[in-house]
């Protein structure tokens, strides 16, 4: 009996990889896109970085680092092409965690411009799941630890005197992997 407690303790407790701090952008200007993220479990652990469902590998584009609790992408000559779903996703044997998604708008017409998003036609409100902003004509949602219950249609609508314009996509989320489609 003392052999089986003395086998449990030195197995110790495997946790879930997780998030300390959700995936935070960071850019000024002339400087690169910057988005970093902070995250615990137990070891060994593998750390991936996604656009728009595909996986960003080292280059002349993308520049990744990952020690043990953080990862930095750093996006190179940012413009509006890198505009879209940003994932990054944490894995161990038991298990694994994605960060949040972000969804681009790119709009244009006269200012002053309003936005609102919608979900399977109902409007998002912000909120600490859903955060939106407007800047340089391009309208930006965020989704914060992002589920199977984020899948669905997505719109953005622009608004000014002269009328309004939608565009539409779909997300899906599919266990690990997330695909974004846009118009």
């Amino acid at each position: 009996e003392g052999g089986k407690r003395a086998g449990r303790n030195s197995m110790g407790l495997l946790y879930k990889p997780h998030f300390i701090k959700d995936l935070q952008s960071v850019q000024s200007a002339g400087d690169p896109a910057t988005l970093q993220c902070k995250f615990s479990g137990t070891k060994p652990i593998t750390a991936k970085w996604f656009k728009d469902g595909k996986e960003l590998t080292l280059g002349p584009k993308y520049k990744i680092s990952v020690t043990d609790t953080i990862s930095v992408l750093k996006v190179l000559y940012a413009d509006k092409k890198d505009s879209g779903e940003y994932i990054f996703e944490v894995q161990n044997d038991v298990g694994s965690s994605s960060c949040s998604a972000s969804i681009n708008c790119i709009v244009s017409g006269s200012h002053p411009i309003s936005i609102q998003w919608y979900k399977d036609g109902q409007e998002i409100t912000a909120s600490e799941k859903h955060k939106y902003s407007f800047h340089d004509n391009t309208a930006f949602l965020e989704i914060n630890k992002l589920e199977g219950t984020d899948s669905g249609s997505y719109t953005c609508e622009a608004t000014n005197k002269a009328g309004s314009s939608q565009c539409s996509g779909f997300l899906t989320v599919k266990g690990l992997s997330s695909f974004f489609v846009f118009c």
